[in-house]
């Protein structure tokens, strides 16, 4: 019986899979031939079939060799370099996303990224009272250090200006410290470029003068750095009178952040605003004595823990002594309900309300009070009321610092 079209297709095909590689197609076509044993009409119709897919075999045969390059339609090609890089290049709109991720920069941020800046430099210098610093041998460390929060140029001019190094070490050299952003004092932002923002305060006060800081602040693609800073002078006709408004309200500033912090508890913060050399002093009464307790910044950190009792002073009308651990003392002399809302805040002003003899002035000639005070209520108003006293003065480098806390109320 004759073998169908299909079949002798089939036995072509089965030919060439089992040939060895060194057959040529013809030869598939002739030992295929030389199977079938009939010779009829149909042998030239399979003959001619078997030729078109000898052909097609062979030209398969011949694309898949190494070396020759399939077409485009092929999904197992591997993609070329030019193909990687068109994949890999990013959509105009991704790199568009990518160069507007830069975050806002808020007062509160703009008060952190300043406080690291501050403090990358008064770290180093509160490590050591021999001004050899300890945690960098070479001035290169030191500017490393300082790239954590600003620009390599303002790293490098901080290390030269501040920082000298000898065979055994890194030493601070003695000069005035740079000019540090107030966070209780106004400042204003302003955004020179995309990713950034001067930081703007006006100062005023007799180691500056009356100059405008200007902190230059840029995102570096990962944080908020500082790049530049820079100091002008205020041209201003003012009086006498304007400039002492100006330092009034700069004082207020400061004396509300220190009530601020004695009503949160936050004698950390407290601790930074107390005057570097004198402490605070703490007087239950408008009448300071000698022996009045003296605190150091370190010790208000932990005076709440503190569980010594102190000599306070003597009690008004009684005469009984004052024994008390801090945070009684906080209790009873510091802390009123009504202090975060006081009924009036005098500035510069002394006021005598009680019996006593306010001498804090005497005491403090060179400072500026400024009085929190809280009204009486009920039957007994005019012997119900309070005070709270944030005497304030200037440090070294012209920043208000809290010198004395002084409580005042009715007294016999």
């Amino acid at each position: 019986m004759s073998k169908s079209f299909e079949e002798r297709m089939k036995e072509l095909e089965d030919g060439y899979n089992c040939m060895p590689d060194s057959i040529s197609p013809d030869q598939i076509i002739q030992g295929v031939e030389q199977k079938s044993k009939k010779k009829s009409y149909w042998k030239r119709i399979y003959t001619f079939g078997g030729g078109i897919l000898a052909a097609g075999i062979a030209a398969l045969l011949i694309i898949s060799q190494p070396g020759m390059a399939p077409g485009t339609g092929d999904s197992n090609t591997a993609p070329s370099d030019e193909s990687e890089e068109e994949q890999e290049a990013p959509s105009p709109e991704t790199t568009q996303e990518d160069e507007d991720d830069i975050p806002e920069l808020t007062e509160e941020q703009a008060v952190e990224v300043m406080a690291d800046y501050e403090d990358s430099f008064v770290s180093l210098i509160n490590e050591t009272n021999t001004q050899r610093i300890e945690s960098y041998e070479t001035t290169e460390e030191v500017q490393q250090h300082f790239e954590e929060t600003m620009s390599e140029e303002l790293a490098e001019w901080m290390t030269d200006t501040y920082f000298r190094e000898e065979d055994d070490g890194v030493y601070i050299i003695a000069k005035e410290a740079p000019t540090w952003l107030q966070e209780n004092q106004q400042f204003e932002l302003a955004e020179e470029a995309e990713g950034h923002v001067r930081i703007v305060q006006e100062r005023n006060n007799e180691m500056l003068g009356h100059v405008e800081m200007t902190y230059h602040v840029v995102y570096d693609g990962s944080q908020w750095i500082v790049e530049d800073l820079e100091s002008n002078e205020v041209d201003s006709d003012n009086t006498a009178g304007d400039n002492a408004g100006e330092e009034n309200q700069d004082v207020e500033a400061a004396a509300q952040s220190v009530v601020d912090y004695l009503i949160s508890q936050d004698l950390t913060r407290l601790s930074e605003l107390v005057h570097p050399a004198k402490g605070v002093l703490f007087s239950p009464y408008v009448n300071v004595k000698d022996d009045a307790q003296v605190f150091q910044a370190g010790e208000i950190e932990n005076f709440f823990q503190d569980e010594e009792q102190y000599v306070w002073g003597t009690q008004d009308g009684s005469g009984r002594t004052i024994e008390m651990t801090p945070s009684e003392y906080y209790e009873e002399y510091i802390y009123e309900a009504d202090l975060s809302d006081p009924d009036e805040i005098n500035v510069g002003e002394i006021e005598e309300r009680s019996t006593m003899t306010n001498n804090i002035k005497d005491v403090f000639p060179e400072a500026t009070v400024v009085e929190y005070y809280i009204e009486g209520s009920g039957e007994n108003a005019e012997m119900s009321w309070s005070a709270l006293n944030i005497v304030m003065e200037q440090d070294e480098n012209g920043e208000w610092k809290v010198v004395a806390i002084v409580h005042d109320e009715w007294t016999i």
